[in-house]
């Protein structure tokens, strides 16, 4: 097992970043790269890759100015231009529309990554607390780049989350007041339609700076999107909703009997055309297999029942703990880069760097000394 890396961070925005800069400067530096290799496997030229994230400096900037002044002070203590830190954070943007087009090509050969979610309320945990979790499905080459980063804030709620080094959001975590999030990658039809509109990990820090869950929520729907991608978020107060959504369209889903689950295609007919399956199928069976064996324990479910459903094999390697495909190219295999549980109403997280089937999980607290072995 291969401990994460952690970083505590404080002060203004600006401050911060350039503190995660520094700390992690080869790691920046070997994401930026990464990413683009990986957009020029999918068609997208380096120069050309580089362009559009200098699109995104100033969309981010209008989108949240907070965001983006600790984006530069990544820049800053990485040594990168702002070009390079933009494109890293809209990479989602970027990647999953690439996505598509792949998608559209019949003789595709790489498979899109996946992620596989849950939640479970009161009802179904046998602690009576609200859990998340998820395996978080990546490009292979992000692996060992990833960080947990606790923030210690005046403005805003602190909170601990993981996200990978360079990139500002924070796409799995728990704020001081329970607020929780995992999520999972989209594609559909209608994806870029809407250009420049805020990005994706933009919102998912946004809805980490929330208090409480409506205003969680309003990051993922009060405004248009750029490219689809599915946001489940809880409340230590024992309530989970999940967001579905694609440029113009937002779909909620609600745990049933206390367990929730879901994957890289959409649910609700009314985005349109859901892309992901064509080359990556496994989503049709991840999320429904996940609950199955969540719900055989229903009532009774502790943190080694979800650990044990991440750890599932079946098709293997596209499985809920996905490894490399050696059949397909390198810069496009996907494997679980980090699996991840929360424990909202203790602000707790354990994360596995890795397959969770060959790492152990990790304890991280919001509270207290950073971390421990869970």
């Amino acid at each position: 097992m291969t401990a994460i890396k952690t970083i505590d961070l404080d002060g203004d925005a600006f401050a911060r970043g350039v503190a995660h800069g520094r700390a992690l400067k080869r790691e920046v530096a070997d994401n930026i790269e990464t990413y683009l290799r990986r957009f020029v496997a999918g068609g997208l030229d380096r120069d050309a890759a580089l362009r559009e994230g200098a699109r995104w400096v100033d969309a981010i900037a209008a989108a949240d100015l907070d965001y983006a002044d600790e984006m530069r002070g990544i820049a800053e203590g990485a040594g990168q231009t702002a070009a390079a830190l933009a494109m890293l954070n809209a990479r989602y943007e970027i990647a999953f529309t690439l996505f598509g087009r792949e998608a559209r090509a019949p003789d595709a050969a790489a498979e899109a990554a996946g992620c596989s979610t849950f939640g479970a309320l009161p009802e179904a945990t046998a602690d009576g607390r609200t859990y998340l979790g998820q395996n978080w499905d990546w490009l292979e080459g992000i692996h060992g780049r990833a960080v947990v980063l606790r923030l210690k804030r005046r403005d805003k709620p602190s909170l601990i989350c993981l996200t990978e080094a360079g990139i500002v959001g924070g796409k799995m975590g728990i704020n001081e007041h329970g607020i929780g999030l995992v999520e999972n990658g989209l594609a559909g039809g209608s994806d870029g339609g809407n250009a420049y509109e805020k990005p994706f990990h933009v919102r998912c820090r946004e809805v980490l700076d929330a208090e409480r869950l409506d205003q969680a929520m309003l990051p993922v729907t009060r405004t248009k999107r750029t490219a689809s991608a599915n946001f489940m978020i809880g409340d230590a107060g024992g309530e989970i909703i999940d967001l579905e959504t694609s440029p113009d369209h937002v779909a909620a889903f609600h745990p049933r009997d206390g367990i929730i689950t879901h994957s890289n295609h959409f649910l609700d007919p009314r985005h349109g055309a859901s892309l992901m399956e064509r080359i990556g199928p496994s989503t049709l069976f991840r999320a429904a297999r996940l609950e199955r064996l969540l719900r055989a324990k229903r009532g009774q479910l502790e943190r080694s029942d979800f650990e044990t459903a991440l750890r599932d094999h079946l098709s293997r390697p596209a499985s809920i703990c996905r490894h490399p495909d050696p059949d397909l190219p390198a810069d496009s295999r996907s494997m679980t880069v980090c699996s991840v549980i929360l424990d909202l109403d203790r602000r707790i997280m354990h994360v596995a760097n890795g397959p969770p089937c060959e790492n152990a999980y990790e304890r991280f607290a919001l509270r207290g000394p950073l971390s421990a072995v869970a």
